[in-house]
């Protein structure tokens, strides 16, 4: 990942005009440096990463890494904030108008290849790696699989339930629960450091259903 972002700052910089740099060029050498420094923290952990190393990797001098941040704390802090920013994970619709039976295996699988992507997987990893360290960690991927993901699901769960189609159910339990199944899937990937590939998010997802249907479809 840090050769991509290598690559990207050498390009940024053999692009520079000559004389003064201008804020853009500055702006566009901070994202640079943050994007390396992610996988470098991803990769090697706060500890294990160097201000030396992200420096290089960015191709930019040292003196310049700590212009724009104290220390390799305040840039592990920014990291966050970017990611942050970058809106990890991303709402999904309702989609209440599909009967269960089709409606939630596919609500599932969204849920689980969005929470598996690579942006998303950064956080796991890094909340994993860190949270101890940085307690801002955690928060962003409880909030980010909560309101992004339990609260939709719960929705949908919702809808049928009016529609007489499962029992009546803490449908925010319920979408928790299932999230708990797909994390949990997430989690050893993360830990192995092994890619879920999308067959297996297909598959894990329709047995995640069908274990969930099994436990709130009607009478």
């Amino acid at each position: 990942m840090a050769e991509g972002h290598a690559n990207a700052a050498k390009k940024v910089e053999s692009g520079r005009r000559t004389g003064r740099p201008t804020q853009l060029d500055a702006n566009r050498k901070s994202e640079t440096l943050i994007g390396v420094a992610t996988d470098f923290f991803v990769e090697h952990g706060f500890s294990g990463a160097t201000i030396e190393a992200i420096a290089q990797a960015a191709n930019m001098g040292k003196q310049a890494v700590y212009t724009r941040f104290t220390d390799k704390e305040s840039l592990f802090t920014a990291v966050i904030q970017r990611l942050k920013d970058k809106a990890v994970f991303l709402q999904l619709p309702s989609d209440d108008h599909d009967p269960i039976g089709d409606g939630l295996p596919r609500r599932i699988y969204a849920i689980f290849a969005d929470a598996a992507s690579p942006q998303a997987t950064i956080v796991s990893k890094l909340a994993m790696r860190e949270g101890h360290r940085f307690p801002d960690l955690v928060p962003l991927l409880v909030e980010g699989t909560r309101d992004r993901y339990s609260r939709p699901l719960s929705t949908y769960l919702d809808a049928r339930k009016l529609a007489g189609e499962i029992r009546d159910v803490d449908t925010l339990e319920i979408a928790e629960l299932a999230l708990d199944l797909i994390f949990a899937e997430i989690g050893r990937s993360v830990y192995t450091d092994t890619p879920i590939a999308d067959a297996r998010i297909k598959s894990c997802s329709e047995r995640i259903a069908t274990i969930v249907l099994k436990g709130i479809a009607a009478p």
